[in-house]
């Protein structure tokens, strides 16, 4: 028993200390996913959060709240990096703590590993697993480049990815990956086949230093999330990849709107890309400029094509 409270008090302490460096990411008065505080000086602070959940606001206006906080503050974009899905945020105002971060390279496979977020929105969720294997070339673990077509839709990234044997959740996304001393040593990014992945420390450590992406000039005004499909939904749906990019808003007077796109559809491509997580959007938008679109979208099981121009993205 008294090991039991022993252990019980540490995972509490844990909790409580990547709680403290945590946020929830919010847009339309809604919370859409989870970052980290990763610099913080005085008032002001960075934070790093997925290019997806960025994605996700369409262009509207970005709001940050600290785990357990109860004021939001508006955040301003510096950086997208979709092939990576990082995104880093500055915000001004309120008092910020930065989180200790850890060498990626360092935890073996076999460690605790922690994840903290906001998954179906409940604040500060904490779930434990274990670090089960690293992927430093995506392809050879049936990982795709986002210039090839994906033959197991696990994943967009063109990084090398944590994977972890963790539970994650809509909501978990641009939050912390932690070891047992909760250092961060990944942001989570997407799940496939009930694993956990996550972007590792040094990544985002060169990506903040020199590897950034600035959004791209045009919109469509839908809102998206990427969400992991059962393989009894995938195949009712039609669907040959194990995760899905559903829409989740549609913005007035958009071009999505126009063309008559619903919340729920699920956007298959853009073009000839195939859009396998929120943040390809972003990608597909920064090719198209101002030119029309042609979106292939998934409605109640049926093939949709439409076509929209962009309109231009206020300045941040």
């Amino acid at each position: 028993m008294t090991t039991s409270l022993a252990l019980s008090a540490d995972a509490e302490a844990l909790a409580e200390r990547v709680r403290a460096s945590a946020v929830q990411v919010l847009a339309g008065g809604r919370a859409i996913g989870s970052g980290v505080v990763w610099e913080a000086n005085g008032d002001s602070a960075t934070i790093v959060t997925n290019a997806h959940v960025v994605g996700a606001t369409s262009g509207g206006n970005i709001l940050v709240r600290a785990i357990g906080g109860e004021t939001t503050y508006p955040a301003t974009v510096l950086a997208v990096d979709p092939s990576r899905d990082l995104a880093s945020l500055r915000v001004t105002g309120g008092t910020w703590r930065a989180a200790e971060i850890g060498d990626s390279a360092a935890p073996r496979v076999g460690e605790i590993v922690v994840a903290v977020g906001n998954p179906w929105g409940h604040e500060g969720a904490m779930t434990i697993g274990v670090l089960s294997a690293r992927t430093p070339q995506p392809e050879e673990a049936g990982f795709t480049r986002r210039s090839d077509r994906p033959r197991r839709g696990i994943s967009f990234l063109s990084t090398e990815v944590i994977q972890a044997d963790i539970r994650l959740y809509p909501g978990n996304s641009g939050g912390p990956l932690t070891d047992a001393q909760g250092r961060v040593i990944g942001i989570n990014s997407m799940v496939g086949g009930g694993l956990g992945f996550a972007i590792p420390s040094r990544t985002v450590q060169d990506f903040l230093a020199h590897g950034e992406q600035q959004l791209p000039s045009v919109k469509l005004g839908v809102r998206l999330v990427t969400v992991a499909v059962p393989e009894s939904q995938r195949a009712r749906q039609g669907l040959t990849t194990e995760t899905a990019t559903v829409v989740t808003g549609v913005e007035s007077e958009s071009p999505a709107e126009a063309a008559g796109v619903l919340v729920g559809d699920i956007l298959l491509a853009v073009g000839d890309q195939p859009i396998v997580n929120a943040s390809d959007l972003l990608h597909a938008l920064a090719k198209s400029g101002t030119g029309e679109v042609h979106l292939t979208l998934l409605r109640g099981g049926r093939r949709l094509e439409v076509n929209m121009t962009p309109v231009a993205r206020a300045a941040a």
